[in-house]
């Protein structure tokens, strides 16, 4: 466990999570990325949707170097976190193999996306001719972002790194 974190690990907090919570908060995010995806399908290059199928890359890269770089130093490796993500970390990576600076930039994902997205579906809806299935699908991708949000930051608050996790959303300390 990277040593920023091992002397400040929060004494109450849940040392595991239900693989129910951990499924749907997985699902939660997912969804919101497959929707991101058909957001910006129009965009096509020679009837290719290149945005979309970029988009996807990248969601598969980061997720994985984030698994190595945040998750392999983390409390919860080798176990179940309110993500799942430590115990899949340690099925793929070593322990402390990763690092924790590239880890927080890669975290930027979360942070940047969601607003990026918004602004890309706005754009496409007015530039393209899109249905009127666009309009909802944003309107969805918003309400599961929100509610992406609010799911994390209740696992936040109970997990053991939320002192020190600098990408916690739901920090009580002076981390």
């Amino acid at each position: 466990m990277y040593e920023l974190y091992r002397e400040k690990i929060t004494g109450a907090c849940r040392d595991s999570f239900s693989l129910p919570w951990i499924i749907c908060e997985n699902v939660l995010h997912m969804s919101t990325w497959v929707i991101a995806g058909a957001l910006i399908w129009p965009v096509r290059l020679s009837g290719w949707p290149v945005a979309a199928i970029l988009w996807a890359l990248v969601v598969v890269v980061v997720q994985v170097l984030l698994k190595k770089h945040n998750c392999s130093g983390c409390y919860y490796f080798g176990k179940n976190c309110h993500l799942g993500w430590g115990r899949l970390s340690a099925w793929l990576f070593r322990q402390d193999s990763g690092s924790m600076k590239t880890g927080m930039r890669l975290s930027l994902f979360y942070i940047l996306s969601p607003p990026t997205f918004l602004v890309a579906a706005v754009l496409v809806g007015a530039l393209l001719d899109v249905g009127v299935q666009h309009w909802i699908f944003l309107g969805l991708y918003i309400v599961l972002n929100l509610l992406s949000f609010a799911v994390r930051m209740k696992g936040c608050r109970l997990c053991a790194m939320r002192d020190v996790c600098p990408g916690s959303a739901a920090r009580t300390g002076s981390g």
